[in-house]
């Protein structure tokens, strides 16, 4: 888009939206106009085009769908540059300005623009009468004094268009105005005939207000209360009129329950001072001796020498708005013992500005002194690199779509250059007054603690299970030997024993693996040697391993169809042999197992569904978490340490796949996982 002067481009705006023609229906006086452009000019395409802050809008679009387009890709912001000349572009393909225009490079594939400002009577440029073709091309003279003309034209429709606007305009202000004069001269004359009646006019009046009125003389005695006044005091008006400002009997007190001297009540400080008094809080009582908390307006009343001569106030009943308040307030001063007795850190930011507002402790934990800065982007610099662009993608995404977070990431301290894990949230907040004022909020706590533990943990576990290796592989050599004994020897019973045992020490080899796979899946050590391969293959392999050791549940495979996949081909069919021995585990005897592979929008999905005893709801999103077991009736006499499908889960997503479980409690789960389809 062409350089404007800001000024002149504003004064542009201001005389293109004094029209009132934006957005506005189509009209049969310049659709003809268009239409008799585009035959003049042997042009597909013809527009009236009025260029706008950020677009530009067709009052009249001939031969094209659209109503609209982006200013920035508009050819007509060039043409308004120059008011007085008729603007063509021969061939866009070959004019540096158009050349990679998406206008020009796609639909509506424009190679010929002619376009003639439309130049109102104050010289400024609303737009253009332009014609487009497919094709390159030039306008003959004929043609472009045709345009000039048409041009003029749509000029003087816009202003005769705009002047009977403001002339309707005008009528219905007059006819406003006539109406309003009516009203007043009605209004006036009734007003006259209630004057006249004085007092009992000024009383219904007051009456109607939803706030309490009083006032009171220059001795301080009221002699006026309306009907608001006396319900909230529940009291006649002759028992209001008694009294002064100062009697007992209001048992005025400040907010914190101290009396309240008759000299500082706000009706008695307008008639002293002579200067008003507002939003004034305090206590009261009503004549029944309920007490109730009230807000009052005080001013003082002068006669025509500015003499005080009384005052005036108006007051309303807050008695549930303050409670509600002090809720509010006890209830946050309870969130801050919370807060502080859990030892959080917390923050606000602005959502915009990321202007940062850290607490004492959250200042701490990022290494931080208390009175020293620290803003949105240092505290950011703190988290390493492994962790930061995951905590800055949390961030930005809540900002968008207003979801909170909760992340665990360690940060580096500013001066300690101290290692601390902690759990952070976040959340966007919208001010009610004003949806459009948004704020981050969030806490911060140090879990420093429990990442060691949970580290110390796993390394107790994959030592443990790497000690483990060694005896259950010289066992595992001397239970081949006393097979290969057994066998020559005709021994079945130690043959039977030797085979017992070797399925033993698979199990064994089995449960070590899925320790150390876990161990290592916290270290982030676990590797994957990603090949491609057919799951097809990895299937029928499963399906072979199936029907040479279960025999006590019918395993079905469906056919699968060639499925080319790039992964780690152990650690997948680790993941398929895995659901098919827990479907196996938690289904009765002689029941049927389904497992199949499907290809579906450029995934490939494996299920396995058994007939077992289901999970129930409330534990189907956990059944993936680390140690995590179901803990029911039918879950007794089931052995495991629950890291399994752990295990799984950790694979499949470090392979950019899915996993998941549905299931119905009493009738079978299906377990399934998806993983990326190689492009043939």
């Amino acid at each position: 888009m062409p350089e404007t002067n800001p000024s002149e481009e504003q004064q542009r705006l201001a005389a293109l939206h004094s029209y009132h023609v934006l957005d506005t229906a189509a009209e049969k006086d310049f659709d003809d106009l268009t239409e008799l452009a585009a035959a003049i000019c042997n042009t597909p395409i013809a527009l009236i085009s009025l260029v706008d802050v950020n677009r530009q809008w067709f009052k009249s679009h001939h031969g094209m769908e659209a109503r609209q387009t982006d200013r920035c890709y508009s050819f007509c912001s060039h043409a308004i540059k120059q008011p007085e000349v008729l603007m063509q572009v021969e061939d866009a393909m070959l004019d540096p300005r158009f050349s990679d225009n998406p206008l020009v490079t796609g639909n509506p594939d424009i190679r010929f623009y002619a376009g003639m400002p439309l130049v109102d009577e104050n010289g400024y440029a609303l737009g253009s009468l332009c014609v487009i073709d497919q094709k390159p091309g030039i306008l003959s003279e004929i043609q472009q004094k045709a345009l000039r003309t048409l041009a003029r034209q749509v000029t003087d429709k816009l202003s005769l268009r705009r002047r009977n606007i403001e002339l309707l305009e005008t009528n219905e202000k007059l006819g406003q105005a006539n109406r309003h004069l009516q009203e007043t001269e009605e209004k006036l004359k009734k007003a006259n005939a209630e004057l006249s009646e004085g007092k009992e006019w000024l009383q219904t009046i007051l009456d109607t207000v939803g706030e309490g009125i009083a006032i009171m003389d220059e001795k301080e005695n009221i002699i006026y209360t309306n009907k608001r006044s006396r319900e909230i005091f529940k009291s006649e008006e002759t028992g209001l009129h008694a009294l002064t400002v100062g009697k007992p009997e209001w048992n005025n007190r400040r907010l914190d329950g101290s009396p309240l001297p008759a000299e500082e009540h706000p009706l008695a400080v307008a008639l002293l001072s002579g200067a008003p008094v507002s939003n004034y809080e305090f206590m009261a009582s009503d004549h029944k001796g309920n007490g109730m908390y009230l807000c009052l307006n005080a001013a003082p009343v002068t006669d025509k020498e500015g003499k005080v001569t009384g005052a005036i106030g108006s007051f309303s009943d807050i008695t549930e708005r303050y409670l509600l308040q002090q809720q509010l307030k006890d209830r946050e001063e309870r969130l801050q013992m919370a807060i502080a007795s859990a030892n959080l850190g917390t923050w606000h930011m602005d959502a915009v500005t990321r202007e940062f507002f850290p607490s004492p402790r959250l200042k701490e934990l990022f290494g931080f002194y208390p009175d020293e800065e620290m803003t949105y982007e240092a505290a950011m610099a703190r988290i390493p690199e492994s962790h930061r662009q995951e905590v800055t993608d949390a961030v930005e995404a809540s900002a968008a779509k207003g979801e909170p977070y909760e992340l665990e990431y360690p940060i580096i301290g500013y001066h300690d250059k101290k290692l601390r894990w902690v759990c952070a949230t976040g959340h966007l907040y919208t001010k009610i007054e004003n949806p459009q004022v948004v704020h981050f909020s969030g806490t911060m706590s140090d879990i420093t603690e429990r990442k060691l533990d949970e580290q110390r943990r796993s390394d107790f576990i994959g030592m443990v299970s790497h000690e483990l290796r060694n005896p259950l592989t010289a066992i595992g050599g001397y239970t081949y030997l006393l097979a290969k004994r057994a066998q020559k020897n005709n021994d079945a019973m130690v043959s039977d024993a030797a085979g017992k045992l070797s399925r033993q020490i698979k199990r064994m080899e089995a449960l070590i693996n899925g320790f150390l796979d876990m161990a290592r899946l916290g270290e982030g050590k676990i590797q994957l040697n990603r090949s491609a391969f057919d799951m097809a293959d990895l299937v029928r392999i499963a399906e072979d391993e199936s029907l040479a050791t279960i025999t006590s549940h019918k395993v079905v495979f469906a056919p699968v169809d060639f499925t080319p996949v790039e992964a780690d081909k152990d650690k997948i069919e680790q993941v398929l042999v895995n659901f098919i021995n827990n479907a196996v585990k938690y289904s009765p005897e002689g029941s049927t197992i389904q497992v199949s592979c499907v290809t579906r929008k450029g995934e490939a999905r494996v299920q396995v569904t058994d007939e077992g005893m289901g999970i129930p709801e409330k534990d189907q999103p956990f059944v993936f978490d680390r140690f995590y077991r179901v803990e029911s009736e039918g879950m007794k006499n089931k052995k495991g340490f629950g890291i399994g499908l752990y295990i799984c889960r950790e694979i499949i997503e470090r392979h950019h796949g899915a996993i998941g479980v549905e299931s119905t409690e009493g009738q079978g789960s299906t377990f399934w996982f998806t993983l990326p389809v190689v492009a043939r």
